[in-house]
């Protein structure tokens, strides 16, 4: 069974409140912002983009230019 998501009608508003959420957990003390970068690293390795899982270099890469920005803010 594959979960596909629900799109909202509010267009980009589940990724606004995933940003929010990260940003209060760090906020709160129970996540650091290495914690985070670990994480999209980890989920950014799995990602299926090319046919098979990132390499290590391009897992770097788009944390470090891309999601990292957009959850720890500074993007």
């Amino acid at each position: 069974m594959t979960d596909k998501p629900t799109p909202l009608a509010h267009g980009e508003i589940d990724v606004l409140i995933l940003q929010a959420l990260v940003r209060k957990l760090i906020a709160k003390g129970v996540l650091t912002p290495d914690d985070v970068r670990a994480m999209l690293f980890e989920a950014a390795k799995n990602l299926d983009l090319v046919g098979s899982e990132l390499t290590t270099e391009a897992a770097n890469i788009i944390v470090q230019e891309d999601l990292a920005p957009a959850f720890l803010g500074g993007g």
